[in-house]
């Protein structure tokens, strides 16, 4: 049966529009719902599914019994595990609330822009976490990819941990909302090459990846560490189809909590916006740009891509294997300036900028494809043990309203 063509064209011509935005606004720090966690309940199983699923086989994030020999005692989780976990303190959005924002951009194509995480403890196996999502800036703005007009908006997501209500993490993110046909027409990502790669190529980024290993428990000072000082490379590709359905192996469906057949009707029961029709009139979540071309085609990109959170993933491997295990990442951001397309290679690389007392390493990092674009800045602060001090204290959470919480 063919799509009706009243379908077809709510796929592709969904408009960005002042009420649009006014709607979205009327969400602004109101925690909305969220689907139930991949992991309710943190385990080691699950932490090492998601630390394998990003390429990263670091054994204080895999396996619990070399965990006891290190500072944290046991297994835990890697730096983005949080992500998998987090039941939402709100059940419901206020019915005011939903009058007023209902319809809010509705079918326009959201691209994740950046992110910004504050680590201050370790998940561990047991841990349970609340969460709180809420929306804290929406901005209009031009947008040369999407063609025309675009909006950015700032989500929030506060990590508390259930059993002492102690707050674990901050992320702070940020997507870029584009029309769709607007996108597509401006085509500005049609004209990438395609790379091809030989054997030897191959053979040469595998023995590479073979050479890359975590620091593990050989402690790296911060007295030994200078400004300017190199944190290595991680390869990362070249790019499957295969390593973008492997991160949901370890991540699930993520935050918008799609599933297969039966899960995938009743979810789009409750979310019709995350759902377009196929080439073939059946209903299918819009992610699949991440392993259908055609569809990702739709929305401007010259085929599929990465998730920008993978990229993100991947810029907190390269400091966690630099780090070792005594030391800890305290804060991580990112941007992604480019799609990561699929046949592309990424070489993760960092280097040291800042060197402050108290064990602290500001390091810029990058995502580089091999064409020599920067596909995903970012920097982190990462916590050195100190010969005179040892390993460095944990931080202090921000000191923020965090609504649903307070």
């Amino acid at each position: 049966m063919a799509p009706a063509r009243s379908d077809t064209k709510r796929d592709t011509t969904a408009r960005i529009t002042d009420e649009g935005i006014e709607r979205l606004k009327a969400r602004l720090h109101v925690p909305v719902p969220e689907p139930p966690p991949f992991n309710r309940e943190a385990h080691p199983d699950t932490m090492r599914h998601f630390a394998n699923a990003h390429g990263d086989d670091n054994p204080l994030y895999c396996e619990p019994d070399y965990g006891s020999s290190t500072r944290w005692g046991g297994v835990i989780g890697a730096p983005f595990y949080l992500m998998t976990m987090g039941e939402p303190v709100a059940d419901s959005i206020p019915e005011d609330v939903r009058q007023r924002s209902k319809g809010a951009l509705v079918g326009v194509h959201m691209f994740h822009a950046g992110s910004e995480w504050h680590f201050y403890e370790p998940v561990r196996p047991g841990d349970r976490i609340r969460t709180s999502r809420y929306l804290t800036d929406v901005e209009d703005k031009r947008s040369e990819f999407g063609g025309g007009r675009s909006v950015i908006s700032h989500v929030a997501i506060d990590y508390v941990r259930s059993r002492d209500k102690r707050p674990i993490a901050d992320h702070r993110f940020w997507f870029v909302h584009a029309e769709r046909e607007k996108a597509r027409k401006a085509g500005k990502e049609r004209v990438v090459e395609e790379p091809s790669w030989t054997p030897e190529e191959i053979e040469e980024i595998d023995a590479a990846v073979l050479a890359e290993h975590p620091r593990g428990a050989t402690p790296r000072y911060w007295d030994d560490v200078e400004v300017g000082d190199d944190l290595g490379v991680l390869h990362k590709g070249p790019l499957t189809v295969t390593d973008n359905v492997g991160m949901h192996l370890g991540l699930g469906p993520g935050e918008y909590g799609w599933g297969p057949l039966r899960m995938a009707v009743k979810r789009r029961q409750q979310s019709r916006g995350l759902y377009t029709r196929d080439r073939f009139g059946a209903w299918d979540v819009v992610q699949r740009l991440h392993w259908d071309s055609d569809w990702a085609r739709t929305i401007g990109a010259a085929r599929t891509y990465d998730y920008g959170m993978m990229r993100m993933m991947w810029l907190g491997h390269l400091v966690t294997d630099w780090m070792g295990d005594d030391a800890w990442l305290a804060r991580l951001r990112c941007e992604f300036r480019k799609f990561n397309y699929v046949g592309d290679l990424q070489r993760i690389t960092g280097r040291v900028t800042e060197k402050r007392a108290g064990g602290v390493v500001e390091v810029e990092l990058a995502a580089t494809n091999q064409r020599g674009e920067v596909t995903a800045p970012g920097d982190a602060t990462v916590l050195l043990p100190t010969r005179a001090d040892g390993p460095p204290a944990l931080p202090e959470p921000i000191d923020k309203p965090r609504p649903g919480f307070d």
